[in-house]
C-alpha cells in the first residue's frame, strides 16, 4: 500500500451502506472526497446538517469535525479518495464548492464514475502513479463542471494562518493574537476568514488541529501526558477533557487500541 508521503493519494475505496454504515463524529488529518453512486444520506460538518444524494460529492477537510450516515430508507453508495498535501489542495482549490466549502454539484456518473473506478484497480493493483495521475483528472472533471471564483487576498489569508498554526500549535503560549500579530490582521478579520474558507472559527480549528496532532502522538506510542505537552498543552487532564469531547473516547483508551 501507498506509504502517504507529503503529497500524496493516501487511499481510496467503495462502500455499500446497506448496512448503514456510518462515520463519526470525528476529525482527519487529510481530504477525503466521496462522490454517491446511488441514494441519499446526511453529511454533518461543524454541526451543520447537509442531504447528499445520488450524483453529487462531498469534501471532508483536514482537522474539521465531520459526520456522515446513509439515509435509512434509501442508503447510499459511494467511492471515495483520500487526498494529502500541497499539490491536491491546489487542485481542489479549482472547485466551485457549495455549502461553506463541502458540497460538490451533481455530475453524471458516465462523466466520473469510470475514472473512480480505474482509480480503485491502479491502486489496488500497486500502480499508485497510474492511480495519483487519475486522481488528478477526477479533480480536473469537477473542476471542470464546477470552476471556482479568483482565489482572493482572504484565500492567501487562510493558507498563511494554517502555516502559522503548523508551526507554532505546540507551544502553550501560542493563540489567535499570535497569529493576528504576525499577519497583520484584527481578530475580526481572521474569523471571516475562517468561516469563509471552512465554516468553524480560528480558535476552533486551532483545538481541531491540535487534537488531531495528539491523535497523531498517541498512535506512534507517545505517552498521554507526553501528547499532551507535545501538541500545547500545559495540563494533561486538559487534554484528556478535550480530546474526550472531540473523539468521543480518552486518550488512554484510544493509545491503547495502538498499542495491541
Amino acid at each position: 500500500m501507498n506509504d502517504g508521503s507529503k503529497n500524496d493519494l493516501i487511499f481510496c475505496g467503495r462502500q455499500d451502506c446497506s448496512d448503514m454504515h456510518s462515520w463519526g463524529p470525528g476529525v482527519r488529518a487529510c481530504y477525503i472526497i466521496h462522490y454517491i453512486i446511488r441514494g441519499k444520506g446526511i453529511f454533518m460538518c461543524n454541526g451543520k446538517r447537509r442531504s447528499v444524494k445520488e450524483g453529487q460529492s462531498f469534501v471532508v477537510h483536514p482537522f474539521t469535525e465531520v459526520y456522515y450516515a446513509p439515509d435509512e430508507e434509501d442508503p447510499w453508495e459511494y467511492v471515495w479518495m483520500d487526498l494529502y498535501g500541497e499539490k491536491y489542495k491546489k487542485l481542489l482549490n479549482k472547485i466551485a464548492l457549495l455549502e461553506n466549502g463541502s458540497i460538490i454539484e451533481r455530475i453524471e456518473q458516465n462523466k466520473i464514475l469510470p475514472f473512480y473506478i480505474c482509480l480503485l484497480e491502479s491502486f489496488y493493483n500497486d500502480r499508485y502513479n497510474t492511480a495519483d495521475g487519475i486522481a488528478r483528472t477526477i479533480l480536473g472533471i469537477y473542476a471542470d463542471s464546477y470552476p471556482a471564483q479568483d482565489t482572493n487576498k482572504k484565500d492567501s489569508l487562510f493558507e498563511n494562518a494554517c502555516l502559522i498554526i503548523e508551526g507554532f500549535y505546540h507551544k502553550p503560549e501560542f493563540g489567535l493574537p499570535v497569529i493576528c500579530e504576525r499577519l497583520g490582521v484584527s481578530r475580526a478579520t481572521l474569523h471571516r476568514c475562517f468561516k469563509k474558507n471552512q465554516g468553524i472559527s480560528p480558535g476552533k480549528f486551532l483545538m481541531n488541529f491540535r487534537i488531531q496532532k495528539g491523535c497523531e502522538f498517541l498512535e506512534n506510542g507517545s505517552s498521554v501526558k507526553s501528547a499532551a505537552v507535545s501538541c500545547g498543552f500545559e495540563n494533561p487532564l486538559y487534554f484528556s477533557k478535550v480530546f474526550s469531547e472531540k473523539t468521543g473516547i480518552n486518550p488512554s483508551e484510544y493509545r491503547r487500541r495502538f498499542m495491541l
